[in-house]
């Protein structure tokens, strides 16, 4: 019987699911793939290896999410290559994650940054907080031109 992860084990498995299911929006990929695009997106902040990765592409094809689209197994050194791609079910886990997480992210970011900037002009930080809502302002702006075109 498999054992339930709880507390930080059980969200870091939650948050690597969820990053992987937006990888294979992209399209279908191998593991050692994944584990690349992971450290792209993260620009080489978080690196995961295979003993993580490949345990848990099992599990997730367990649970309906992805599955199997191509086994290679000539040229590959070491032996075959397993290319996954989403389920029905994992595109719609995807759009339910990208959903909660566009509304809890876009909240912190308020809080943190936004907020964060009030606190800062009050306590005399002027020129960090300016340039925080500088930031803000042309990421705001990018985004909002990009929703535009994606979704307009």
């Amino acid at each position: 019987m498999k054992r339930e992860k709880s507390g930080a084990a059980a969200i870091y498995r939650e948050s690597l699911k969820s990053v992987i299911l937006r990888i294979l929006a992209e399209g279908p990929r191998h593991g050692y793939d994944i584990m690349k695009r992971i450290e792209e997106v993260t620009m080489g902040r978080w690196r995961k290896a295979a003993g993580t990765i490949y345990p848990l592409l099992e599990s997730m094809k367990e649970e309906g999410l992805i599955e199997v689209v191509e086994v290679v197994e000539t040229g590959v050194r070491g032996g075959k290559r397993v290319v996954y791609g989403l389920t029905e079910k994992g595109w719609k886990t995807l759009a339910d994650i990208l959903v909660d997480k566009a509304k809890v992210k876009l909240r912190f970011v308020e809080w943190m940054l936004i907020e964060g900037s009030k606190i800062l002009r009050e306590k005399g930080l002027k020129e960090p907080a300016d340039e925080i809502c500088r930031v803000v302002r042309d990421e705001v702006k990018r985004l909002e031109e990009c929703m535009a075109d994606k979704c307009g």
